[in-house]
């Protein structure tokens, strides 16, 4: 029984020591678990623009995975997340519009894919009466090999294939989830260049009265 008793008394006295080693080894392991999935499986992105209203807003949080591009192209009508081909560093959500050796063209607005005219999302619209050329009339358009033509929801204020051109396949980043938070930036918003100045406008909107969260966005589907 004091043999027991003793051996007892000595795991006692190493599990103070045990404990902060553990607790170091455990977070390092979550630290490099965050860092292997950001790398390889998920990855948080934000809205800094109009261009995909009304189907994803200024201040909307999506989650994207990274997998799925990896085993197939994008599908005609998928949101894509993807480096923006012509300025390093940016990255872009769109709508993908058409795939390799599809044409693409738009008349007075209205889009054809392969001589079909194809209809706006279903939160999508258009936001100028004006016709301008390039952005309201476009091609046609025969989309290079191993590319995609990508257009935002917001026809009429978006920057996109029509005037950068085709996004290439390995410029794909991921394919949007999810919205798991949604914050109205208020007038601000229309200010936003770039994905920090969203963080800027969101520490003031985070003290905003009344709660300025869209409570109703969260967990929305992307499609």
């Amino acid at each position: 029984m004091t043999k027991k008793r003793d051996e007892k008394e000595q795991i006692v006295k190493l599990t103070p020591g045990k404990r902060k080693l553990v607790s170091w080894v455990s977070f390092a392991l979550a630290i490099a678990i965050a860092l292997i999935l950001r790398a390889t499986m998920i990855q948080a992105f934000t809205i800094p623009s109009g261009s995909m209203e009304d189907s994803l807003l200024i201040g909307d949080f999506l989650l994207g995975e990274k997998i799925t591009y990896h085993f197939r192209a994008p599908y005609r009508g998928e949101v894509i997340i993807f480096r923006h081909p012509r300025i390093p560093g940016r990255d872009l959500i769109k709508r993908c519009i058409a795939v390799e050796n599809d044409t693409v063209e738009v008349r007075d607005k209205i889009l054809y894919v392969n001589g079909e005219k194809v209809p706006l999302p279903a939160e999508g619209k258009y936001s100028d009466p004006r016709i301008f050329p390039r952005r309201d009339n476009f091609g046609p358009y025969v989309v290079p090999k191993d590319c995609v033509f990508a257009m935002g929801d917001n026809r009429d204020n978006s920057e996109d294939s029509r005037f950068w051109g085709p996004v290439p396949l390995e410029n794909l980043k991921a394919r949007p989830l999810f919205v798991y938070l949604s914050i109205d930036l208020g007038p601000e918003a229309r200010t936003i260049q770039k994905s920090i100045d969203i963080y800027r406008v969101l520490l003031k909107r985070l003290f905003h009265f009344p709660p300025a969260i869209r409570i109703r966005r969260i967990g929305l589907i992307v499609h």
